[in-house]
């Protein structure tokens, strides 16, 4: 599912709500999306566009597009993420064509890992960016929408927001970008993610010495969402 086909060949079979990117170009088609150029209506999954149907962008054929991110992809994600980004794919639907919407920017799960029994990583959106988590069956029993949660990381402590997803149940989301309008595409959407991903599990040096020196007991604050990033812009 993740390779392409050689010049002639057919096209790659997926499932009709994935995004699909041009080997040439990187051009996404998202199939929440559609493709304006060639008046491909939203909602219309990557195997009904029709043979003659070309990259927007360079002209490639169906068969030069591979499925977004594959050269990335976790064969062994979890099928609970799997869930979360459909949720989300469903929601882009009806938010295509609002101004907060980047059109050049899709759905992805990216960087997510299990730590502490839950599903963490970065769910970028047309729309926003944020750092989000999977509670425990524990926390998923005691959480409530709408409460601020505080969870500690290897790189500092982070507000997320409780929320609840239909066919997904309690979500926490740390936003990182909202709108999306910065970005130019999803390529460079999907780098700040994974920065974030990588910063959010990584230890300072000097933080580390110093928390090794004898203190004062003293409540730690919260460290800066956008620290994750470093220079990502």
């Amino acid at each position: 599912m993740n390779a392409v086909a050689d010049d002639g060949g057919e096209a790659p079979a997926v499932d009709a709500d994935t995004a699909l990117e041009c080997g040439i170009c990187w051009q996404v088609y998202d199939p929440a999306v559609g493709d304006e150029v060639a008046q491909i209506p939203p909602g219309t999954p990557f195997a009904a566009l029709p043979p003659s149907w070309c990259c927007p962008n360079c002209d490639a054929p169906k068969q030069k597009f591979l499925v977004l991110g594959s050269a990335n992809a976790d064969m062994s994600q979890d099928a609970a993420v799997s869930r979360l980004v459909g949720a989300y794919r469903r929601i882009a639907l009806a938010m295509h064509g609002l101004p907060i919407y980047n059109p050049q920017v899709v759905v992805e799960a990216v960087g997510f890992r299990e730590f502490g029994g839950r599903q963490v990583g970065v769910i970028v959106t047309p729309w926003f960016m944020n750092l989000t988590l999977l509670p425990t069956a524990q926390e998923a029993a005691s959480w409530r929408a709408g409460q601020s949660v505080r969870l500690a990381f290897p790189s500092g402590e982070y507000d997320f927001l409780v929320s609840e997803l239909e066919e997904v149940g309690l979500v926490g989301s740390c936003s990182l970008f909202s709108p999306m309008n910065d970005f130019a595409g999803h390529e460079a959407a999907r780098l700040a993610a994974e920065a974030a991903a990588t910063g959010l599990f990584s230890v300072d040096e000097e933080d580390a010495a110093a928390a090794q020196q004898p203190r004062a007991p003293a409540a730690p604050a919260p460290v800066s969402r956008r620290a994750l990033l470093g220079a990502t812009p």
